[in-house]
């Protein structure tokens, strides 16, 4: 009887030792991003044990806004940032010693929606148009829709901080400003609360580097190691959520904090057009950023994508 116990616990002590190991081996990884949209990818990843499989404790924390997340990242708050290309280099131009080591979403995804009564670009003159904070994505993708509208971005409308994209929903159907960028599944929603859309970039294919991985370079030499297992997880990830649909469409349902299964889908959908399944940045897009922020500073006419991008955390 003693032998029969003996022989049914030892099994069961070995599970135990080997789970508690694992556990204790896991490596905390505090990522900030300023959406739930992209960023369902992390999240679905994190549920189904992706990240601990490669001894990664995921912490994902949400940050309104690319350059305030950008100042918590320079600030040792985070060990990585989901962000945009446009804060990563006005970062840089600053002093800031930073890399992209992945691609989130390599094509400018965002809808240009203007409230009720606004339904054509001329009519955005004089009028207030609402971005997260000033030298962010949404920033950018303002001035260069004004532009493709045919308005100054300078001297034709104003541009106000408004906050992350959900503030920036309300701040529009309140009347706080006349006009803001969305992604494609929040522009769907906005919609159905009579927002007009002026301009849509996603049928462009514009590249640009809209979310991507980044983080600062000590972090990276002194965590080689963990940036490289974050890195094959990722990779991971993107095939679990291209491989398990329903799964993916109802994480970014729940992210959204919205029942309407056709936003989900067009979130899907959007990713099979942005999310690179290599894990690679864009350096087209890269370039596109350099171009438009030497138009502010001249310095970033001396830095190059080859320069911002290190390719050798991916697998």
């Amino acid at each position: 009887m003693r032998s029969r116990f003996i022989l049914f616990v030892s099994p069961l002590l070995t599970l135990l030792i080997i789970a508690s190991s694992a556990l204790a081996q896991l490596t905390s990884v505090k990522v900030g991003h300023n959406g739930f949209s992209d960023e369902s990818v992390f999240y679905l990843g994190r549920e189904v044990g992706i990240f601990k499989k490669h001894g990664i404790e995921l912490e994902l924390i949400y940050i309104p806004g690319g350059s305030l997340s950008m100042q918590a990242l320079i600030g040792k708050s985070l060990d990585l940032l989901l962000a945009g290309g446009t804060p990563l280099v006005y970062a840089q131009l600053k002093g800031a010693d930073l890399r992209m080591i992945g691609g989130v979403n390599n094509l400018l995804p965002y809808v240009l929606v203007a409230r009720e009564g606004i339904a054509r670009a001329e009519q955005l003159k004089g009028k207030k148009v609402g971005i997260s904070r000033f030298g962010s994505n949404t920033d950018f993708v303002v001035k260069l829709a004004a532009t493709q509208l045919g308005l100054n971005p300078k001297s034709d409308i104003q541009i106000v901080q408004t906050g992350g994209q959900d503030a920036r929903v309300v701040a529009l159907k309140s009347g706080a400003v006349d006009a803001t960028v969305l992604t494609p599944d929040v522009a769907f929603i906005g919609r159905k609360l009579g927002f007009n859309t002026l301009l849509d970039f996603v049928d462009k294919g514009i590249e640009y580097q809209h979310v991507g991985i980044g983080s600062r370079t000590d972090y990276l030499k002194s965590q080689g190691d963990t940036a490289r297992r974050f890195m094959r997880a990722f990779l991971e990830s993107i095939r679990y959520y291209f491989s398990h649909k329903d799964e993916a469409v109802r994480k970014s349902m729940q992210l959204l904090k919205v029942d309407d299964r056709q936003v989900g889908e067009i979130g899907f959908d959007l990713r099979r057009k942005t999310l690179p399944t290599d894990g690679k940045p864009t350096v087209k897009g890269m370039q596109l950023v350099l171009d438009a922020a030497a138009e502010d500073d001249p310095k970033a006419k001396t830095l190059s994508p080859q320069q911002l991008i290190d390719l050798s955390f991916l697998p």
